[in-house]
């Protein structure tokens, strides 16, 4: 107990300095991870509504492949996009491989089946009578699918709380493609282990502090959001 409380210690204190490499991969964790769950959910979100409401005769599959994609390991989707970031893949000319961009691109393809299921799961069990009421007062099926979004909002705000915890804390993407590249592409995650094999323990238990209150953090906007704390 002794370690652990003086690794705690000394963890408090390498935040409290404003250690370089930590407030970098900060950084590089919450733009990475924001933008991605964004691109995801701008995507995701209308077309899982739409599952759950028009799905037609290929619903079920098309919500097996999206669990399926739920299930994928991280470091398979970072291989995949490593497949066409690399030099030899589709987009090796454009140098994409080891940089933020590569991370955002891995991350939005793990956070789309995750958004796309949770919000056909969260639409497929609405009243008939929502939709139907929309359809009756001349609304099409898009402003329809939004209408229906909005008598779920607790729901979204899960789905979105559970992809951005998902992407927050990937490693195999982050490693893959993006290298743990010193203030370039490190991020919280990434540091944990790399600390780690340096012995360094304060080091690695930094991040995983930081991760923890950030969990809070989006724990908090998500309850906000989703109009229950009012409730």
């Amino acid at each position: 107990m002794e370690f652990l409380w003086e690794g705690v210690v000394q963890a408090f204190r390498l935040l409290i300095e404003g250690d370089r490499q930590t407030l970098h991969a900060i950084y590089v964790s919450l733009f990475c991870t924001i933008i991605a769950v964004t691109l995801a959910a701008c995507l995701a979100v209308p077309y899982g509504a739409w599952l759950g409401l028009h799905g037609g005769r290929s619903q079920r599959a098309q919500v097996f492949i999206l669990r399926v994609g739920m299930a994928l390991p991280t470091v398979v989707i970072g291989l995949l996009v490593y497949a066409f970031v690399s030099r030899r893949g589709l987009l090796g000319s454009m140098d994409l491989l080891y940089t933020k961009t590569a991370i955002i691109a891995g991350e939005t393809v793990l956070a789309f089946p995750l958004l796309a299921a949770l919000s056909h799961a969260a639409t497929t069990h609405l009243p008939p009578e929502v939709a139907e009421s929309s359809l009756t007062l001349g609304a099409g099926r898009f402003r329809t699918v939004l209408r229906s979004l909005g008598e779920v909002r607790a729901g979204m705000a899960a789905a979105c709380l559970a992809s951005f915890g998902r992407c927050l804390t990937e490693l195999g993407i982050a490693i893959t493609v993006g290298g743990n590249l010193a203030f370039r592409t490190r991020t919280l995650p990434s540091t944990i282990p790399l600390e780690l094999s340096r012995a360094n323990f304060a080091e690695a238990l930094a991040p995983g502090i930081i991760l923890l209150l950030l969990a809070c953090g989006a724990v908090a906007i998500a309850y906000g959001l989703s109009g229950e704390g009012r409730k």
